[in-house]
């Protein structure tokens, strides 16, 4: 039990560090995509200037938005179709939400193990997305599913799953599933306007925001079809 938890330690110290490295690495470009997002040839000039490393580096980036829920996932996912397009664009943005939600599992299900026995067993979670909730559903991938489907709130994603019994890759396949929708939305927009084309942008932006608002008015129904599915 003792060396389980110390390798669980190392592993969390190890993710931990890749994760301070990644902000060290890409701090200059988050800047950049935090301090002009009105601005879109500063930062594509920004992730012209890596050359080779503009990929990886907004797989990166695309990776952190999910670690980090604060960075905002739409300027990320813009970003990418203003400088790669929209098939480019959609694969690296979809990649680096796959990595960073396979991140975020694996570092919670190592820390509950030293957790859970100290803390977790003495708390009782209530509601329709509690551990014991989710646990009793035949498929969790499908709250996965439509939790992903809904920009800003995705972000609680792996970490509220990474505690249920879901399979790994059924999880994570949800997950690139329900984010097809948004990504293809933010590549298109960043396409767009790397185009010129703002006023197809903004159609796009104003068909996006009531399709968001359409799951959200219904949320509790779906939620409701999902929690009977036991």
């Amino acid at each position: 039990m003792k060396k389980q938890n110390t390798l669980n330690i190392i592993i969390m110290a190890v993710f931990l560090c890749i994760v301070i490295a990644m902000i060290v690495q890409l701090f200059p470009l988050l800047e950049d995509v935090l301090n002009n997002r009105n601005d879109e040839t500063s930062i594509v000039n920004t992730v012209d200037a890596l050359g080779w490393r503009g990929p990886p580096a907004l797989v990166g980036l695309s990776a952190l938005q999910v670690i980090i829920p604060l960075i905002p996932a739409a300027a990320v996912g813009i970003l990418t179709g203003l400088t790669y397009g929209v098939f480019w664009g959609a694969l690296i943005f979809l990649g680096g939400i796959s990595l960073g939600n396979l991140a975020v599992i694996f570092f919670m299900r190592r820390i509950e193990g030293i957790l859970t026995r100290r803390i977790k067993h003495n708390v009782k979670h209530n509601g329709p997305l509690s551990k014991e909730s989710l646990d009793k559903i035949k498929r969790p991938e499908i709250v996965a599913f439509f939790l992903f489907m809904i920009p800003y709130i995705s972000g609680v994603g792996p970490y509220l799953f990474a505690e249920t019994n879901v399979k790994l890759w059924k999880y994570i396949a949800a997950v690139v599933a329900g984010s097809i929708p948004q990504t293809i939305i933010y590549v298109i927009l960043g396409d767009r306007i790397s185009q010129g084309s703002y006023t197809a942008a903004i159609v796009i932006a104003a068909i996006f925001v009531v399709v968001v608002l359409c799951i959200l008015v219904f949320k509790k129904r779906i939620m409701n079809l999902i929690m009977q599915d036991r």
